[in-house]
């Protein structure tokens, strides 16, 4: 079964994780990866954290698919500037440029 046919449209369909992955028949682990190949695939899967929160595709709606997609957006950015200063000292330690990271590359040092 593929994710994107299970998920609904809008933060207000989103599904827990947990409810996911009995659905897709994975560990919780084998849901990320599941969604990491659907978001390299190009597809948009949104989460909301919370106790409502979970997976969700974008409303159907263009206006609240933007907002939704916006808040996913500005919550990401935050985490990965707190990753991001989290290994700065250690970067700088190593003699890592900061802000030479190759998304693309699944290579790690």
């Amino acid at each position: 079964m593929i994710i994107t046919e299970i998920l609904k449209h809008g933060r207000e369909n989103a599904t827990r994780a947990d409810e996911l992955a009995a659905k897709l028949e994975t560990t919780p682990r084998g849901l990320r990866s599941q969604i990491m190949r659907a978001r390299d695939a190009g597809e948009i899967i949104l989460y909301a954290p919370g106790g409502y929160g979970g997976y969700f595709l974008p409303s159907d709606d263009p206006e609240i698919a933007q907002k939704e997609m916006s808040a996913f957006y500005h919550v990401q950015a935050a985490r990965c500037k707190h990753g991001l200063k989290a290994i700065a000292p250690v970067a700088r330690k190593l003699g890592i440029p900061l802000g030479q990271l190759d998304f693309e590359s699944e290579e790690t040092l």
